[in-house]
């Protein structure tokens, strides 16, 4: 099988107090407004915090598929925080070793936040016409992760 791998890092200065960062970007139902081709359709457990659990629906590859995002670490503290989330591709065999992860980690500055993205993912795919080009996607992962982090600063700063 083979395996789209990626792994960006991503940072912006956001003038707004961690907290406002903080309520925004770790609220994963804020997450279809920062992310291109995502679209949350319910919260099916959790509080919104940790074990918190979202259905969803992800563009990939021109066609919308079913995604369950995980909350698996989400604490705030004085002058930081990290929130992790773990998404699972339905249509993927659990079996395989196949992975998404999306954390956002903050450090309060003078001034503002520092928020850092990073997103990891391994997915498997099947290009029978071989009209796939990965070195375009792998672009395209970049630019989404930076518009991703850019929507962030301009909600925070509103």
């Amino acid at each position: 099988m083979d395996y789209i791998k990626s792994h960006i890092k991503k940072s912006i200065f956001i003038e707004a107090p961690l907290s406002k960062v903080w309520q925004y970007a770790a609220n994963v139902g804020n997450w279809q407004d920062i992310h291109e081709g995502l679209k949350i359709v319910k919260q099916i457990s959790g509080d919104g915090g940790m074990s918190s659990v979202y259905k969803a629906e992800y563009d990939m590859f021109g066609k919308m598929v079913p995604v369950n995002i995980e909350v698996q670490q989400a604490e705030l503290f004085p002058e930081e925080f990290i929130m992790r989330a773990a998404i699972r591709v339905d249509t993927v065999d659990p079996a395989e070793d196949s992975f998404v992860r999306q954390n956002y980690t903050a450090k309060a500055e003078e001034g503002g936040t520092t928020l850092h993205l990073e997103s990891i993912q391994n997915i498997p795919y099947v290009d029978k016409n071989k009209t796939f080009d990965k070195e375009a996607y792998q672009e395209k992962r970049y630019e989404m992760a930076q518009q991703a982090i850019e929507r962030i600063r301009l909600f925070c700063e509103e």
